[in-house]
């Protein structure tokens, strides 16, 4: 098994665990697969609200497996964008737990998730231009939408990999752990909150911010609009004055 799942907080939060370490859990094929079946498994349990993804205890991803003979490079690309894509829209918010290395496509498959947890002595970097090439798994879109272009610009021509304090000031990390070792508790600790959440709101959150984020104000703004209507509408919808009542009155 290159790729682990379990369960926690009442099945709330599904870990899913890269578990090649002698490749420095490099993406191939096989594991691509693996993580595929992992995520249809997921999608296939409603009460998960959060997925953690992480590595091993001193490495995320190295990146694409560059020992892997790929008959067709456009595909392994294609593949990895509808990863990206499926990640942004997935039925449960994301983190990446980030230990060690996160480089290349480890790190992009990192950015990926709607939030990033990553332990002190991680680094994450972006090394493809030393290559003469650029990255390729959604990294030149993902880190500008995180970063802004003048720091993603930064990360992709510089090509040098930035440890997790720097990451966390530059936004491209939301927690850091104190320790190594630390970024799989941050991200459940985290998760823990998030599992408390209504995974609609949720959903509407992300959507909202995704659909929005490179959009003049004004249409941005009747995106926020159309997306708080779908979830208020049916008959799920929440009754958030009621909640306010209960807990207005529970505080008293």
């Amino acid at each position: 098994m290159l790729v682990e799942t379990e369960t926690m907080l009442e099945g709330r939060v599904a870990i899913v665990r890269l578990a090649r370490p002698k490749a420095l859990n490099a993406l191939s094929g096989e594991l691509l697969d693996e993580l595929d079946a992992a995520l249809d498994g997921i999608a296939g349990q409603p009460e998960v609200r959060v997925i953690i993804i992480t590595g091993s205890d001193t490495c995320f991803s190295v990146g694409a497996d560059l020992k892997e003979e790929l008959a067709d490079r456009e595909a392994r690309i294609a593949r990895m964008h509808g990863l990206v894509v499926r990640l942004a829209t997935f039925p449960a918010l994301s983190i990446a737990a980030v230990e060690g290395w996160a480089l290349g496509g480890g790190l992009e498959l990192a950015m990926a998730c709607t939030f990033r947890a990553a332990a002190a002595g991680a680094k994450l970097g972006l090394p493809e231009i030393g290559l003469g090439v650029i990255p390729s798994y959604g990294g030149t879109q993902l880190a500008p939408r995180l970063l802004g272009a003048a720091r993603a610009l930064e990360l992709l021509c510089m090509g040098e990999p930035v440890d997790a304090v720097r990451a966390e000031r530059m936004g491209l990390v939301n927690w850091l752990a104190d320790e190594p070792g630390g970024a799989l508790a941050v991200a459940l600790e985290r998760a823990a909150v998030l599992a408390k959440r209504s995974l609609p709101a949720l959903r509407a959150a992300r959507q909202a911010v995704h659909e929005g984020e490179n959009l003049p104000l004004q249409q941005a703004l009747a995106i926020e609009a159309e997306v708080s209507t779908q979830l208020l509408s049916g008959e799920d919808a929440p009754d958030a004055a009621g909640a306010f009542r209960d807990r207005s009155t529970t505080s008293r």
